[in-house]
C-alpha cells in the first residue's frame, strides 16, 4: 500500500468529509429525537414508526442509489471540466426521482396497512403504522428532490449547504415533534400522527432551502430550470450503464435490509424496539466513516475524470487505512455509551437488556462495516466499478447473511448477540473481496465521453 503524501488530498478529505459528517450528525439528531420522542409513547408506538419507516428506508436507499449513480458521472465530468454534461445528468435524475417518489407515495397513501402486515401481526402496531404512512407520504417527493440536489453539489465539492439544509430541518422537526406529539402550545395530542406531520414539514423546509440555493446562489454548476425541458439520450444511456447498477445495488441492499428487519420482527416487539435504539446509536458512531466514504467517492471520481490514475491508487490506499482507524474508534465509542443511551428511553427493562446485547454485537462488527463502506462506496464505486459492487452485495447479503440470520434467529433460536452477528456477517466477506479487487487495480474506469 502506498500512502499518499499529497497534502491537497488531506485538505480535500477534511473539507468534504467534515461537512458531510456534520450533515450525518444532524440526520442522526433527527432520528434520535424522533426515536426518543416517539419512544416516550411506549414500545408499540416506537415499533409502529420503526416498521412504517421501512418503506421510507427502501425509498431513501433508492434515491441514494440514483444520486450516487449520478455522482460517478458528475464527479468525473467535474474533474474533466465539462459543466454542460453535468446539466444534462441533473435534468435526467430530477425526472427519475419524481417518478420513483410517485410510486412510493401511492403505496404509503393507498395500501399502508398491507405494507405493515408484511412485518408484523400486531393489530395496534399495524393501525398506528398505517396512520403514520398516510400522513407522511407527501414528504417523499420533497425528500427525493432535495437529496439528489445535495448529492450532485457534493460531487463538485460544494458541501456546506447541506449543513444549512439539514440544520434548519432538525430545528423544525424537533420543535414540531414537541408541539404535535405531546400537544404543547395548545395543540392537540397527536402522538404518532404528530410525528409524521412534523417530519413532513421538515422535508418541505429542506426542499425550499436546497431549491433556493441551487437557483439563486450556486456558482459552479449554474443549473437552470429550463434544462429540465430536454433529455440527452446519450447521457441517459451512460447513466443507465454506470448508475443503473448503483440504483439496483441500493434497491437490492434495501430489500435485503428489509428482509433482515422481517427476521428481527419475528423475534417480537421488544426486539424490534431494541434494534431501533441500536440503529440510532450506529448512525451516531458511523458519521465520520460515512463522511470519509462519500468524500472518498468525490475525490476518487474527480481524480479519475482528470486521468491521474497513479494518484487515484494512492488515494485509495490512504482511504482504506482511514476506514480502519474510524471503525476502531466507532466500535469503542459504541460499546462504552451503550448503558447511557438507554437512559433516554421509556422502555421495559427487558427491551433495554436486549438492546445492550445487540449494541455489543454491533460494536464488534463496526470495524468491518466501516472498511466495507469506504472500500465499496468510496473507492470502488467512486472509481466507476459499479457492477462489481452490485454483484458482491447481492451474493454476500442474499446468499450468506439472510439465510444465516434466518437459521440463527428462527431455526436455532440462538442468543440475540449471535443472531445479529449472523445478520451482519456479509460485511466481513465484502471487506475481503474488495481488498483483493483494489489490489488488482481493475476497478478504475473513466466513464466520461
Amino acid at each position: 500500500m502506498h500512502i499518499t503524501k499529497d497534502r491537497n488530498f488531506y485538505k480535500l478529505i477534511l473539507s468534504i468529509a467534515l461537512p458531510i459528517a456534520c450533515q450525518n450528525l444532524i440526520t442522526f439528531a433527527v432520528s434520535m429525537a424522533d426515536s426518543v420522542m416517539v419512544g416516550g409513547l411506549g414500545e408499540v408506538s416506537l415499533s409502529a414508526v420503526t416498521i412504517a419507516n421501512q418503506l421510507f428506508f427502501i425509498f431513501m436507499i433508492l434515491i441514494f442509489g440514483l444520486g450516487s449513480g449520478a455522482n460517478i458521472l458528475v464527479a468525473q465530468y467535474w474533474g474533466k471540466g465539462d459543466t454542460k454534461a453535468i446539466h444534462k445528468v441533473m435534468s435526467i435524475i430530477y425526472k427519475l426521482s419524481i417518478l420513483f417518489a410517485g410510486v412510493f407515495m401511492l403505496i404509503a397513501a393507498c395500501v399502508p396497512e398491507q405494507f405493515m402486515k408484511a412485518f408484523t401481526t400486531d393489530a395496534k402496531v399495524i393501525e398506528l403504522g398505517g396512520e403514520y404512512l398516510r400522513t407522511i407520504f407527501i414528504s417523499y417527493i420533497f425528500f427525493a428532490l432535495t437529496n439528489v440536489t445535495i448529492s450532485v453539489l457534493r460531487s463538485v465539492q460544494t458541501v456546506k449547504i447541506s449543513i444549512v439544509v439539514y440544520g434548519v430541518s432538525l430545528i423544525t422537526n424537533i420543535f414540531l415533534n414537541w408541539v404535535l406529539i405531546f400537544g404543547n402550545l395548545g395543540a392537540p395530542v397527536m402522538g404518532v400522527k404528530g410525528a409524521a406531520i412534523a417530519t413532513a414539514c421538515a422535508r418541505l423546509v429542506e426542499f425550499f432551502i436546497a431549491l433556493g440555493f441551487l437557483i439563486f446562489l450556486e456558482k459552479k454548476i449554474k443549473f437552470k430550470p429550463v434544462y429540465l425541458l430536454k433529455t440527452d439520450k446519450i447521457l441517459l444511456k451512460d447513466l443507465v450503464v454506470v448508475g443503473g447498477p448503483v440504483v439496483l445495488n441500493e434497491l437490492v441492499w434495501a430489500l435485503g435490509s428489509s428482509t433482515l428487519a422481517l427476521i428481527v420482527a419475528k423475534l417480537g416487539t421488544e426486539v424490534v424496539a431494541a434494534n431501533s435504539i441500536n440503529n440510532v446509536v450506529w448512525q451516531f458512531v458511523s458519521i465520520f466513516t460515512m463522511g470519509a466514504g462519500h468524500a472518498g467517492a468525490v475525490i476518487i471520481g474527480n481524480t479519475v475524470g482528470a486521468m491521474e490514475y497513479k494518484k487515484t491508487k494512492e488515494y485509495a490506499s490512504t482511504l482504506i487505512l482511514l476506514s480502519v482507524a474510524l471503525g476502531l474508534m466507532g466500535a469503542m465509542v459504541m460499546f462504552v455509551v451503550r448503558p447511557y443511551v438507554l437512559l433516554l428511553y421509556n422502555v421495559s427493562q427487558n427491551t433495554k437488556d436486549i438492546a445492550l446485547q445487540i449494541m455489543a454485537a454491533g460494536s464488534l462488527m463496526l470495524v468491518f462495516q466501516s472498511m466495507a463502506f469506504v472500500l465499496m462506496i468510496g473507492v470502488l464505486r467512486g472509481g466507476g466499478d459499479t457492477k462489481f459492487v452490485l454483484v458482491a452485495d447481492i451474493i454476500f447479503l442474499w446468499a450468506v447473511a439472510i439465510p444465516l440470520g434466518y437459521v440463527a434467529a428462527v431455526v436455532l433460536h440462538l442468543p440475540i448477540a449471535l443472531v445479529f452477528i449472523a445478520l451482519k456477517c456479509d460485511e466481513i466477506l465484502k471487506v475481503g473481496i474488495s481488498l483483493i479487487r483494489v489490489k488488482r487495480g481493475k476497478w478504475i474506469r473513466n466513464v466520461t465521453r
